[in-house]
């Protein structure tokens, strides 16, 4: 029961389009899928890491004011540098490329730290952290609904690729110059709402 219900909550995550969701399909059209898993990747490290950070009571350091406003700022510069990257950057369809160690780094630390540093982030974790410590007293069941939560995201992440990768035939180098420009006002914006959330 806690596998169901935990996998349920991680599948609703999709609820939250944030700027990890536009990285992930943005890495997925312009560089395959392999890109997308390495994004993928980076996103779900940075969850375990806010899962274990709230196991190990170290939740309450995170939302502490003066905290939430460095991670805030990292997170907004971040943001900020990506989203000019963006609207920069030239539209190239390729195949799926063979990504070395060095470009698949590139695409897992862009996902790790996009995700990682946006207090949000750390706010819903903590939600999720609070609600099944609460439901399941048994600490395996707990273990067992965290570990599901983790398994619905990156299910749920894997698929956004897998769609990337389907409808990237369709996409003209056209369309992803217009893809980029969106993904990269929607990023400043993100950018801008962060700072001024955190100030």
């Amino acid at each position: 029961m806690s596998f169901i219900e935990g996998f349920f909550i991680g599948i609703a995550m999709i609820i939250f389009v944030g700027p990890v969701f536009f990285l992930l399909l943005n890495s997925s059209f312009q560089y395959g899928v392999k890109a997308g898993f390495s994004v993928a990747f980076g996103i779900i490290v940075s969850d375990v890491i806010c899962v274990l950070l709230c196991y190990y009571g170290l939740s309450t350091f995170m939302t502490a004011t003066q905290n939430q406003f460095w991670i805030g700022i990292i997170g907004s510069v971040i943001l900020f540098g990506l989203g000019i990257n963006y609207l920069l950057k030239k539209a190239v369809i390729t195949n799926d490329i063979s990504i070395n160690s060095k470009k698949w780094t590139s695409f897992f630390i862009k996902g790790f730290s996009v995700n990682f540093f946006n207090p949000f982030v750390f706010i819903v974790w903590i939600a999720v952290f609070k609600y099944g410590h609460e439901k399941y007293s048994d600490s395996i069941a707990f273990l067992v609904f965290l570990t599901a939560v983790l398994t619905g995201i990156l299910t749920i992440d894997l698929l956004k690729v897998f769609l990337s990768d389907k409808l990237k035939p369709f996409i003209s180098p056209y369309r992803l110059k217009i893809f980029f420009r969106i993904t990269g006002v929607v990023l400043l914006i993100f950018s801008f709402r962060l700072a001024y959330l955190v100030w």
